[in-house]
């Protein structure tokens, strides 16, 4: 194996593990994976042009070779993450784990990701507070799907003579790859094969490119008569080349985000570069230290993200414990079996993956059948979890909801599931109409304020759309539906109070401008609801929380008692994260408005608490929305609220 390809695995497993480590720190490190694709293109392709693809006993041995490499190692490291879940970790983290833990068998785990609609970067952020014990493994699982598919690729490349016609094929396939990655969702694209062929492909090119080079180097019979001709060489050395397309690479470790569209093609195409110029003189692609580390970088990949996500927690002594761990798993695990399984002959490999097939199916079934695995609770443990379970009202429960509701149908322009709500309420006893519009806050915060007006209305209801934030619009086209829906209702129950309450999302974060269009779209609808109301009350910012947080809670509840403080978000990251929204909303135009902010309910000096000290209850669900618990606080804030109507109306 050449040394700088290597010392390039290197480099990848760095970037990946320290991103794993400290993600808000090492943001751009995640595209260490998109270096080992590129390497595993190159790879597969320079193995498949010394093949006759046209028999099947090449194509058989392809398969053989890459089996023999991977499964082994992969099938031993699953059985050890499923041992690690169910021992240290509550069971209330095993659903999730077995069902990942099922798909890494079968190398479908990218798949399972895409069903879940899961989003690496956030649902399933890559940090501690990750509960998915076998996240990485998509990775290997696209990786697996591209060797079952690349052969089929190369023997279409046969009927292609010239490798300057491969050159130019493989050319494409990445330029339009990209496009497509570019255009589809994100989170869909990062998990799917075909739109990921397009770095493979980008190893495809420093193939070709170094045949067409090696071809040109050759000593023809004409150049003898042209020795004495000045011949072209170009101002820019393959030496600069290899240094700039490093200095690239140096980017994944960069502290600031650079979007993903311009720095994952900036990787990839570099990764590229220097696996093409062959370069062999520069310190860094020919460290003994780093080559080594490439050595065991796929032992590295495959333990280092179970120890993070189970053990690491916020303190110096946990981060040394991981990293150490780490090493040590790694450096045993690939001297102790990765090298000698292969040394193996083919009747020694098959035996060996179909025994570690076998161990895993029976631990799976004995996961989920035997007593063995009972996870032991004290009886104040087993309390606080119930009692935490019991705030978790689904706030999707919508028949339950709307079981007091007079009138919940509704004519909608969109599929009836994103209309997550519309109840009217049987008449009260006062003068006074209400009305709540937004997204899913609004089963937040619809109970709690429908008491608090204790009947002191003529008419109350709410209309709670995924999607509508009641005063502006988001791209997506269910936004602009609600917000048409929103203004409609509006103006045909007029009423004397009304609430716009949505959960603020990222789309509308991006920076202010001098002429803002977003402000200036929040003025206009507001204007427009002023028409036909008295008050209007809209909702601030709040926190950012994670997904899962009461899972997470719950989580460091059992196993990091002494780390519960931490889970506490600090005032001025979280601001930060959301401060543009805020900043509009301050910037908006209202004769009739008041923007209430819930988010003082919850700060302490530097930070806002996301949990009750004295009753150990979580605030927030999984849901990234208050439950029970965290609504409990909101409650003077809403009394406010509704005895100002009441004095005022």
């Amino acid at each position: 194996m050449r040394q700088d390809i290597q010392c390039l695995r290197g480099l990848a497993i760095i970037f990946v593990l320290s991103f794993h480590l400290s993600p808000n720190l090492f943001v751009n490190g995640y595209l260490g994976v998109d270096i080992f694709f590129v390497i595993s293109g190159f790879l597969m392709a320079k193995n498949l042009t010394n093949l006759n693809l046209l028999d099947v006993h090449d194509f058989l041995k392809f398969y053989y070779k890459r089996f023999r490499r991977i499964l082994p190692l992969y099938y031993l490291t699953c059985f050890i993450i499923v041992i690690m879940v169910h021992l240290y970790l509550p069971d209330f983290l095993w659903k999730n784990n077995n069902r990942y833990s099922l798909a890494s068998l079968f190398l479908i785990t990218n798949q399972l990701v895409i069903h879940d609609q899961g989003d690496y970067f956030t649902e399933f952020l890559s940090s501690a507070s990750s509960m998915n014990a076998f996240l990485h493994l998509w990775s290997l699982s696209v990786e697996m799907q591209f060797y079952l598919l690349v052969p089929f690729i190369f023997l279409g490349m046969q009927f292609l003579k010239k490798d300057y016609l491969k050159l130019m094929a493989v050319t494409l396939i990445t330029i339009f790859g990209f496009i497509g990655f570019a255009m589809i969702l994100d989170k869909f694209a990062f998990n799917f094969l075909f739109l990921r062929l397009w770095q493979f492909s980008a190893g495809f090119i420093a193939l070709f490119y170094i045949k067409i080079r090696e071809a040109r180097l050759l000593p023809k019979k004409s150049e003898t008569a042209d020795e004495g001709k000045t011949k072209f060489t170009s101002p820019i050395s393959q030496h600069d080349l290899v240094i700039s397309a490093l200095s690239i690479l140096a980017l994944c470790m960069l502290p600031n985000v650079i979007p993903k569209l311009i720095l994952r093609p900036l990787v990839t195409l570099a990764t590229s570069l220097i696996i093409g110029c062959q370069s062999q003189d520069l310190r860094i692609l020919n460290s003994k230290t780093l080559s080594y580390i490439g050595d065991v970088s796929y032992v590295l990949y495959l333990v280092h993200w179970p120890v993070i996500s189970i053990f690491l927690t916020a303190t110096v002594h946990s981060y040394l414990f991981c990293i150490v761990l780490i090493f040590i798993l790694s450096i045993v695990l690939h001297h102790l079996f990765e090298k000698q399984y292969l040394k193996l002959e083919m009747k020694g490999i098959f035996p060996l993956v179909l025994l570690l097939i076998a161990t895993n199916a029976y631990l799976q079934y004995s996961i989920r059948n035997d007593s063995f695995w009972k996870y032991q609770y004290t009886p104040e443990e087993k309390s606080i979890i119930e009692r935490n379970h019991e705030t978790y009202a689904p706030l999707y429960d919508i028949e339950t909801r709307q079981s007091k509701c007079m009138e919940k149908d509704l004519e909608v322009e969109f599929e009836k599931h994103y209309l997550l709500g519309y109840c009217r309420f049987p008449p009260g006893k006062g003068n006074t109409s209400v009305m709540l519009i937004g997204n899913s806050y609004i089963l937040t915060f619809v109970n709690q304020i429908e008491e608090h007006f204790k009947l002191n209305y003529t008419e109350f209801r709410y209309l709670s759309i995924i999607g509508s934030y009641g005063i502006f619009a988001s791209s997506w086209k269910l936004s602009h539906q609600a917000l048409e829906l929103s203004r409609k209702q509006v103006e045909l129950h007029k009423p004397d109070v009304l609430f716009v309450l949505p959960r603020y999302m990222q789309d509308a974060n991006y920076p202010t401008e001098e002429n803002d269009k977003l402000v200036a779209e929040m003025n206009s609808n507001i204007e427009f609801y002023e028409r036909f109301t008295k008050r209007i009350y809209i909702l601030d910012v709040l926190p950012n929380w994670s997904e899962n947080f009461q899972t997470l809670f719950l989580q460091n509840f059992i196993t990091r008692p002494d780390d519960m403080e931490l889970l506490h978000l600090n005032k001025k990251k979280a601001d930060l994260e959301m401060k543009n929204i805020r900043r509009r909303l301050k910037m908006i135009k209202c004769n009739k408005c008041k923007v209430f902010d819930l988010s003082q309910v919850f700060l302490e000096d530097d930070k806002y608490l996301t949990f009750d000290r004295d009753t150990l209850l979580s605030y927030i669900d999984n849901t990234v929305h208050l439950n029970a618990a965290g609504v409990r606080p909101c409650d003077t804030a809403f009394k406010n609220l509704t005895r100002e109507i009441m004095d005022s109306l």
